[in-house]
């Protein structure tokens, strides 16, 4: 398996014309399937990150988005506009107006809510509950992780973690 950060907030490899952004997106390589997690918030930095990192949109099997904020799912509309038959898995709890977008644009659609099979030793951990302050006031928000399964144990990837990383792991 091989993890490469495509979007972040901060730049740590030195890549000429790589830009950071809000939000985070990581490409993941393993045996089976390419995966991206997440998409940050600009499409056009994804694209142009992933560009420079030699990633080819129409080399991803899938993408998993963690949860609804813009920082982890602003760039898909670009990113399906360039690849229609991507697989794109998303939590049920995304609103009716961003699955509308989303179906849109592609092909293949899943909303998921409990632990699921992916591919071969990838799983998501499904909807978990977690919260943000915001002010003075808690909103909810679901969220999910990626969970896989290798020779050396288990390797977990998040998105903002707000439900907590013990609460992530322990659903592992």
């Amino acid at each position: 398996m091989k993890i490469t950060i495509v979007y972040d907030n901060k730049i740590v490899k030195d890549i000429k014309g790589l830009k950071a952004g809000w939000g985070f997106s990581c490409f993941i390589q393993t045996k089976e399937k390419n995966i991206l997690f997440d998409t940050g918030w600009d499409g056009d930095i994804l694209i142009s990150n992933m560009k420079l990192l030699g990633i080819n949109p129409k080399d991803i099997d899938l993408i998993v988005i963690s949860h609804s904020h813009w920082d982890h799912c602003g760039g898909l509309a670009r990113l399906l506009n360039l690849n229609r038959d991507l697989k794109v898995y998303i939590p049920t709890s995304f609103s009716k107006h961003l699955k509308k977008e989303i179906k849109k644009r592609t092909n293949i659609f899943y909303e998921v809510q409990g632990l699921t099979k992916i591919c071969p030793e990838v799983f998501t951990t499904g909807e978990i509950e977690g919260s943000l302050l915001i002010g003075k006031t808690r909103i909810s928000i679901k969220e999910q992780s990626l969970i896989f399964s290798t020779a050396k144990g288990l390797v977990i990837i998040t998105g903002c973690a707000h439900s907590g990383i013990n609460k992530i792991l322990n659903s592992a």
